[in-house]
């Protein structure tokens, strides 16, 4: 009977068994959930690392058919064709222009960026409303301008303001904000062939995403690339940025 009762009060786990296994459980949850956060981040950034490419082909398809289908082409600032500033920038290109602004001059709602119609605007923001859908502020958008009116000055030397029921947002419409933080237009005088009369132009801009605190730069100097780990407002799971360069060669152009 003392036997019985002796092998009675030797089961079950000790409290030091019941430690390591409460131990190699909590590692084991521990390394589940480190393997499903870096398996989120990977696939978040391989997703803004394919929108963001997707993107630039979009860009680079779109641009290329609207300069090559331009005609008569200027850089020269009486053409009334292009026209960069601190905040954004307008390209007239005959059919259409396409109108701009950078990824800071919406983060810091500059007053000097390219807007909306006034008619348009919700109090508290530049952002519109069309089919019951809301509409972002500018940050890409594409407008129908045969007359490049968009790109001419009136006599205060201000610039149109964008007809929202008319303008087609080409770049924020994915699910990650992107914007573009520079774009640049340029050709030389030799990049022409008399000959012919084609003319080689250059368009390099800066696609990323629109958090400008994740970025270097400031308000001078475009950004390049994303914050490293540890800096203030670094963030490696969001950030993306990328430089693109697409080289033209325009038929029937002049400079």
């Amino acid at each position: 009977m003392n036997h019985v009762d002796k092998r009675k009060k030797e089961q079950g786990f000790t409290l030091i068994e019941l430690s390591l296994a409460l131990a190699f459980i909590a590692i084991l949850l521990l390394t589940i959930a480190l393997t499903i956060i870096q398996i989120a981040t990977i696939y978040n950034r391989g997703s803004i690392t394919k929108e963001l490419n997707t993107t630039s082909r979009a860009l680079d398809t779109e641009l290329s058919l609207a300069l090559r289908s331009s005609g008569g082409f200027s850089l020269e600032p009486s053409a009334s064709r292009y026209v960069p500033s601190a905040e954004g920038g307008r390209l007239c290109l005959g059919q259409y222009s396409y109108i701009w602004n950078y990824g800071r001059a919406l983060s810091e709602v500059k007053s000097t960026r390219n807007m909306y119609v006034t008619g348009s605007v919700v109090i508290g923001g530049n952002i519109v409303t069309k089919d019951g859908a809301t509409r972002y502020e500018i940050g890409f958008v594409k407008v129908p301008d045969s007359s490049n009116a968009y790109c001419t000055p009136d006599g205060q030397g201000r610039y149109k303001a964008v007809v929202p029921t008319n303008a087609t947002e080409l770049l924020r419409t994915g699910d990650h904000g992107l914007v573009l933080h520079s774009l640049k237009v340029e050709t030389t005088t030799t990049a022409k062939d008399k000959q012919s009369g084609q003319q080689l132009y250059r368009i390099s801009y800066t696609l990323g995403t629109d958090k400008i605190d994740a970025l270097n730069g400031n308000a001078t100097t475009p950004p390049t690339k994303c914050l490293e780990p540890g800096q203030p407002g670094a963030d490696f799971n969001y950030c993306a940025i990328q430089q693109f360069t697409l080289v033209l060669r325009v038929v029937s152009g002049f400079n």
